[in-house]
């Protein structure tokens, strides 16, 4: 499963002969439908908010170079916004508005640690923007308004921090409340309206 399209579920088989096969199931009553045929096989497809355009971290394994692309929903128009060589992209999300990607690039192990660097980037590939940089990135979610993003850096094997980055500032804060360890007392952070 690779999340959610409208009111249906993307997702593609793990059967043998069913590769690069990506299907809708509509989750009111499990019908499903093919929605494209792709090479990608090991992508995560990200929908955007207002269903326009797909998200996707594009790999090449003789190069190294990981591609962040979006398409449209039939697989068509893809256009690049992003490339690294080496390392990963993970997580990648979408803003509420559909309008900007906000992803984690680790580049490659140094001293036996990873380095994480969280970008945004507008949704035609224009404006790529480092936004923070931290170690190991846990999640990433936008506000609903779209004008923060919260960063889950993850600091031991207990917890880590949660940071607020300011999107039109770049101004970062790390959030505290009164009694509570910054480092396990919160699990699945998420915003309220």
């Amino acid at each position: 499963m690779d999340g959610w399209y409208t009111e249906n579920i993307i997702m593609r088989s793990a059967l043998p002969g069913n590769e690069g096969l990506i299907y809708l199931v509509r989750a009111s009553d499990g019908y499903a439908r093919p929605m494209f045929e792709t090479l990608l096989t090991k992508s995560q497809f990200i929908a955007a908010p207002d269903a326009s355009l797909l998200a996707y971290d594009e790999y090449d394994y003789n190069s190294q170079n990981h591609i962040l692309k979006v398409m449209e929903p039939d697989g068509a128009n893809a256009v690049a916004l992003a490339n690294f060589s080496g390392g990963s992209l993970y997580p990648i999300v979408w803003s509420p508005d559909s309008q900007w990607i906000a992803f984690n690039y680790y580049s490659s192990f140094v001293n036996s640690s990873p380095s994480a660097e969280v970008y945004i980037v507008d949704r035609k590939g224009g404006n790529l923007t480092s936004v923070y940089k931290g170690t190991t990135i846990g999640r990433l979610i936008f506000s609903p308004n779209g004008k923060y993003l919260l960063v889950e850096e993850t600091t031991s094997v207990s917890g880590g921090h949660l940071f607020v980055v300011n999107l039109a500032t770049r101004e970062m804060k790390m959030l505290q409340a009164p009694g509570l360890s910054t480092d396990f007392d919160w699990y699945a952070p998420s915003w309220r309206p």
